[in-house]
């Protein structure tokens, strides 16, 4: 409302001002054609013509400076605009550099992405909580030269050294989360995320990030079952099946995963036990993912399966 009020009282001081310029030059005209005057030897209907004119561009010239005055847009247009040009100009250039950056390099981490996260108890002391960041920071370490190495392999490169510090960190912030964690209560998921895009062999601009955490299982709880017939031929497909529907289940329940995984998972030498007890079983039988602790958010899927002959149809339970 303000701003339509502001543009008619401008259109009204336009049209005033016009109005009395217009009359102003009609009447210079008229007196000029009355006494028949001459300026610059013209005739004085040649005189009469060029006051008119004169007239009308003195109030374009009044309608624009008055504009200028009432309003930015219209001040900018007529004196800025060499600064606007110089400053679309620059960010041509910045994204132009921009461009190229992206394309001699790649992006190892995108901007708040996290790369890895924990669940720790509050309220421990402050070396305890500092080791426990320290570990954190440890491991976002070692993923972002092992994300590196994995781009360095593909443009046949040498590998960083397992070594390398590549995290840039707040350590301010770091002893401000320690404080906090080490006065709260219950159980903390904590998170590195990346600060800003992360290119390839840079240093990674980190940050650190804590909130209380609800648990998604008890121990001993059941995250999923499947029943299967190890007879089947493809019961490897569905053992594999399972193992996926139970990643599912603890996503679904408000685990959070970091790069589409929970973490956890089976060694070489679980698989093969848990398939030859598959294969070994005479009936049909059910797999079940019991969880083998308290499990948070931010836990990793820490489970067990177990294998659970089903009774023969017509049998008891």
């Amino acid at each position: 409302m303000e701003s339509i009020v502001q543009i008619l009282i401008t259109y009204f001081l336009v049209a005033v001002l016009a109005a009395g310029i217009a009359f102003l030059g009609n009447q210079l005209g008229r007196q000029i054609g009355r006494r028949k005057m001459s300026v610059l030897r013209l005739r004085p209907r040649h005189t009469s013509i060029l006051i008119t004119t004169l007239t009308g561009a003195m109030i374009a010239m009044v309608t624009l400076t008055v504009f200028a005055l009432l309003s930015e847009p219209v001040k900018n247009l007529l004196v800025g605009v060499e600064k606007l040009r110089r400053e679309e100009a620059g960010l041509r250039a910045r994204v132009a550099q921009l461009s190229q950056i992206l394309e001699e390099g790649t992006i190892v981490w995108k901007v708040d992405e996290p790369i890895v996260h924990m669940t720790i108890p509050a309220g421990l002391s402050a070396d305890r909580t500092r080791q426990a960041l320290t570990s954190l920071l440890a491991e976002a370490n070692a993923k972002t030269i092992l994300q590196n190495n994995r781009i360095a392999r593909d443009k046949e490169e040498p590998p960083l050294p397992a070594d390398q510090v590549l995290l840039d960190f707040n350590a301010d912030q770091l002893e401000r989360l320690v404080t906090r964690l080490s006065r709260s209560q219950g159980f903390m998921g904590l998170r590195v995320l990346a600060d800003r895009n992360c290119l390839y062999r840079d240093r990674a601009r980190v940050r650190l990030e804590a909130w209380v955490v609800h648990r998604v299982f008890r121990e001993g709880e059941e995250v999923a079952r499947r029943r299967i017939n190890p007879k089947d031929p493809e019961v490897l497909s569905a053992f594999f099946e399972f193992i996926e529907s139970t990643r599912k289940s603890a996503v679904e329940r408000g685990m959070r995963p970091i790069g589409g995984s929970l973490g956890g998972g089976l060694t070489e030498e679980q698989f093969n036990d848990l398939v030859d007890r598959i294969r070994t079983q005479q009936g049909a039988l059910e797999l079940l993912a019991v969880a083998n602790r308290d499990l948070y958010e931010t836990s990793s899927l820490d489970v067990r399966i177990e294998v659970r002959a089903l009774p023969e149809e017509g049998e008891p339970e």
